[in-house]
């Protein structure tokens, strides 16, 4: 995601990877003010760490999307190939720890290996 810091005009002067008190605007990249500046301030570290963050946003969305086809029963859990299975139980069990919910998540991965039997 970038966002932008504006000028008293509204006109976007900056663009950054992360939200703060100046930079406010959610923007897209492929705006011609936007990726003009992009253009002029990126160089290949600083391009590398979007790309990474992005890929980090990318992997929840598509974790997220799973869960909801999931939930909808529009695919089924199990039809995953099963080294997908274990890593998107993995994540979900280590987000479950960073949001002190890691007991819910064990017995979910239990009942979750036992389906896979």
């Amino acid at each position: 995601m970038l966002y932008a810091k504006v000028n008293e005009n509204g006109d976007i002067i900056d663009v950054a990877t992360q939200q703060s008190d100046e930079y406010t605007l959610l923007v897209a990249p492929d705006n011609p003010v936007v990726a003009q500046l992009l253009e002029a301030k990126l160089d290949e570290n600083s391009s590398r760490e979007l790309l990474e963050t992005s890929d980090q946003d990318m992997m929840r969305v598509l974790e997220d999307l799973i869960d909801l086809l999931s939930e909808k029963r529009i695919i089924q859990f199990t039809e995953l190939p099963l080294a997908a299975q274990k890593k998107l139980l993995s994540r979900k069990w280590v987000r479950g720890i960073q949001k002190g919910h890691s007991d819910a998540l064990i017995i979910e991965n239990e009942l979750d290996d036992d389906a896979l039997i």
